[in-house]
């Protein structure tokens, strides 16, 4: 008889501990202590052993600032410059331990900006980074996003939500989609947003494992208002010969020293081919 877990999924081939966040990454006024939350962070990926990283708001030499030990941008090292503008004016980096990003590369056209934005959004090159990992089990797609913020552009991001889930309809390997959604609790078409995921094929790993905490939280001395909504989130899909299941979650709470106005999300994941 074959173990498994107490979701019953068998137990997994493949572990992958994934952690997602958005860093806040602008410069000074528009965010505070760049330099110090960075160092914190950079630590924190250094103590931790993760698997994948996607990381968002790495805007104005973030990614430059932001550099660990123990992991590296996933741009392979000969394409970094030519590929550098995708990156940092998207805001989006994925960071790799070597063992799985020697193997890794950037899935189709990479970069798909998203072709609505509001506001502030408008000056940004939101959109999303796709790259694929390679795992025992196989290649994973990783999907890094960061959806148009603001309670009252919920239309805006429900188009950009279609635009991922179009860019992810002809992948056959498990996808990982992840990153700050923006999705607000109190908003019926970011519910309907949320519906939309979930009739494509994809599960929110947190409200899976009954651990839909808060990310963007009050008791943040970054978060300038009482706003308590679970923004940064990660999704997951089967692939065509392989099942992806959510082990673990938690966010990463850290009040006297916060890494960014979000809080990280960080899950564990198991693969198996099917």
């Amino acid at each position: 008889m074959t173990a498994t877990t107490q979701s019953g999924f068998e137990l997994p081939k493949v572990t992958l501990d994934v952690l997602t966040l958005n860093t806040w990454g602008f410069r000074w006024p528009l965010a505070k202590h760049r330099k110090r939350r960075f160092k914190r962070i950079s630590r924190h990926l250094d103590e931790s052993q993760y698997d994948i990283v996607a990381l968002q708001e790495l805007w104005a030499g973030a990614p430059e600032a932001l550099l660990n030990e123990t992991l590296q941008w996933a741009l392979p090292a000969d394409t970094r410059r030519a590929n550098n503008a995708r990156m940092v004016d998207s805001g989006l980096g994925v960071q790799l331990p070597d063992r799985l990003r020697r193997g890794a590369k950037l899935l189709g056209d990479s970069l798909r900006r998203f072709s609505r934005a509001a506001s502030w959004d408008r000056l940004k090159t939101k959109g999303l980074l796709a790259v694929e990992v390679p795992v025992e089990t196989g290649p994973v797609a990783v999907l890094n996003t960061h959806l148009q913020a603001g309670l009252k552009h919920a239309p805006v991001r429900r188009s950009q939500l279609d635009q991922i889930l179009e860019a992810a309809e002809s992948i056959s390997a498990p996808v990982l989609l992840m990153g700050d959604f923006n999705f607000h609790g109190n908003s019926a078409e970011d519910v309907a947003a949320h519906r939309a995921l979930r009739a494509h094929g994809f599960r929110d790993a947190s409200e899976e494992l009954d651990r839909p905490d808060a990310t963007y939280r009050p008791d943040n001395p970054y978060v300038p208002n009482s706003e308590c909504e679970r923004f940064d989130r990660l999704y997951v899909r089967d692939g065509a010969h392989v099942s992806v299941a959510p082990l673990a979650a938690n966010v990463i709470v850290d009040q006297a020293a916060p890494m960014s106005d979000h809080e990280a999300l960080h899950v564990r994941l198991g693969l198996r081919r099917r």
